[in-house]
């Protein structure tokens, strides 16, 4: 159902997998829509049954002081395999490298066994308790942070640690079959350099901030697959940092009552991507990344009467994509879609999902703006870039094969330069940067289109004059 234009470079990388385990999550299956089109094969959440279960290791321990030897003595290509039943306890412990090439795995869902146990009672504030490196794979372990449950939070009494489990920062990394809880800041975070990221039928929960978020400077393809997310304040997340993104497919996203202690709460939203703050406060300009890809997701309720469910978003997108966000073949939470999905000013398109307990089936919401993308002046970015001389303009309108376009606008400095029922052709419009303000910090290029339901999009970038 689309007819889009996507740069060289940002498509995901295609990694199939996922099935619904209906006893485990009280969810009516649903053939297209939901988590329970999920073509893995494993039930969502791992555990129980998990097909590729880690049964034997180069390194086999069942305490930290083996656990960390290991960890020192492995090459790559080596497993380290915790013990059946284990317990290792990491208190004190922070900031672990698991090095390049390395299998940790442990037989979480064997014989319906839970998973061997790492643990900290103790981790110092703003820590992180593994970094991870490239080629590494964890399966099939629990991990348990030292912060509350989510009923149990109170800042007051014990303050945010803002301590996470895993900080990714290397490429083909896959974290499956595992439980992550208990962290207050984060369970799995792509930093600078992890890439090709795979976190998969895993099972989040009492993650007080974000569970699964891409930072600034990671790289595509991110996918969110086939997990159980409990959640309050956000399930997935983005920084919005221009180039980064991820996709999230086949999750159960399960909505929790937020702790007494946050409440009056006016509520908040499971998928998130931030408009990058750097950019924001420079120029005044949201950028959102580059793509989201939000399909095939269930949205439950388990929060009961917690009045800001009633205020809470599925998802927001705080600023535009440079190339596109995409929501489809969810169920969501809401009934509304205007609270389902919410964003700024477009690059974002809502198709074929169901909503609300009612399931109501809206195959294109008001929410799916125009997709304009800049190839001449370049997308936003974080550095304006410098141009000189004439500038042929070059942008792309797209849009979902059953909407058409109905009128475009192009403006520079706030002043119409173009203005037809479809985009102009490349090089149609020209710029001269001789004739602009030079006084100016930079040149501002917005682009409005608008379809033929009167539903809006607007993109806009920036460059300098030599």
């Amino acid at each position: 159902m689309r007819n889009m234009i996507i740069y060289a470079g940002l498509l995901f990388m295609g990694l199939s997998l996922a099935t619904c385990d209906k006893e485990n999550t009280g969810v009516t299956p649903s053939p297209e829509y939901g988590a329970a089109a999920n073509p893995t094969g494993d039930s969502i959440g791992g555990g129980k049954g998990y097909s590729k279960i880690v049964r034997t290791g180069d390194f086999v321990v069942k305490n930290a002081a083996e656990l960390l030897a290991a960890l020192q003595n492995a090459q790559a290509g080596n497993t380290i395999l915790v013990e059946s039943g284990a317990n290792i306890d990491l208190t004190g412990l922070y900031n672990i490298d698991i090095p390049d090439g390395i299998t940790l795995a442990g037989n979480r869902g064997y014989q319906g066994l839970p998973g061997p146990l790492i643990f900290s009672n103790d981790i110092p504030a703003e820590n992180i308790l593994f970094w991870v490196h490239h080629n590494v794979r964890i399966t099939g372990l629990r991990f348990r942070g030292a912060d509350d449950n989510y009923a149990d939070i109170n800042y007051a009494i014990r303050p945010d640690s803002k301590v996470l489990c895993f900080a990714v920062e290397g490429a083909n990394v896959e974290i499956e079959n595992c439980e992550i809880s208990n962290f207050a800041r984060g369970g799995v975070e792509i930093y600078p350099g992890g890439k090709e990221v795979h976190v998969h039928h895993c099972y989040l929960h009492d993650i007080h901030s974000y569970p699964v978020i891409t930072l600034n400077k990671s790289g595509l393809p991110v996918l969110v697959e086939a997990n159980k997310i409990h959640w309050i304040w956000h399930a997935t997340a983005g920084s919005g940092y221009p180039g980064t993104g991820y996709e999230a497919r086949y999750n159960i996203i399960v909505r929790e009552p937020v702790p007494d202690s946050w409440q009056p709460y006016s509520g908040s939203f499971a998928i998130d991507m931030h408009d990058y703050l750097q950019v924001l406060q420079a120029r005044g300009h949201h950028i959102a990344g580059d793509v989201l890809n939000i399909h095939h997701n269930t949205f439950v309720n388990n929060a009961g009467s917690d009045p800001s469910v009633n205020t809470s978003f599925d998802a927001e997108v705080r600023g535009v994509p440079r190339v596109l966000a995409e929501f489809h073949h969810n169920i969501f939470l809401n009934s509304d879609p205007a609270q389902a999905v919410v964003h700024l000013d477009g690059n974002v398109w809502v198709y074929d999902n169901l909503y609300g307990p009612q399931q109501t089936l809206v195959p294109i919401a008001l929410q799916t703006t125009p997709q304009i993308l800049f190839v001449q002046p370049a997308p936003p970015d974080i550095e304006v870039p410098i141009l000189s001389g004439t500038i042929p303009l070059d942008i792309r309108i797209n849009l979902l094969e059953s909407l058409t376009l109905k009128s475009v606008i192009v403006e520079l400095n706030g002043d119409t330069i173009y203005t037809g029922d479809k985009a102009p052709a490349a090089g149609e419009v020209m710029i001269n940067t001789q004739t602009l303000d030079p006084s100016l910090p930079f040149q501002e290029l917005t682009v409005t289109a608008t379809d033929t339901r009167d539903v809006v999009g607007k993109h806009t970038t920036v460059f300098r004059m030599e």
